[in-house]
């Protein structure tokens, strides 16, 4: 054999998908083409990554403004508990005390009556 025969069996001719038919360029298409790769998904990588941060703060936002609106409800619902023991001993002492003057009214409103023997009765009449 001749030493072109052996360099043409080599080379059987350009890689499938290759522009070019030397192995050096071939190397150096398929690095550009790997350098091209990783900077396009390197880019993807960084836009999830703030869509990422983005979202993050928004959710820490959102849950900060609903924590306060939870504080501020116990907060109102605390004032309105207060409001509403404070009225009801109001009421409680109205209704305690109109009932004693009621009382108070028809006990001396009531009669008792002496029996036959001079003892007082028991019973209003």
């Amino acid at each position: 054999m001749q030493p072109d025969d052996s360099n043409t069996k080599r080379s059987r001719g350009r890689p499938k998908g290759a522009t070019s038919s030397t192995l050096a360029e071939v190397r150096a298409q398929a690095a550009e083409e790997k350098r091209k790769i990783r900077e396009e998904l390197s880019h993807k990588i960084n836009v999830l990554r703030h869509q990422l941060d983005e979202m993050d703060n928004s959710y820490k936002d959102e849950v900060r403004e609903l924590r306060e609106a939870l504080r501020m409800s116990e907060q109102r619902e605390a004032f309105y508990r207060a409001a509403l023991e404070e009225r009801l001993l109001i009421v409680a002492d109205h209704v305690h005390k109109s009932l004693t003057e009621w009382a108070a009214a028809e006990l001396e409103e009531g009669q008792i009556t002496q029996r036959k023997r001079g003892r007082p009765r028991k019973t209003f009449k």
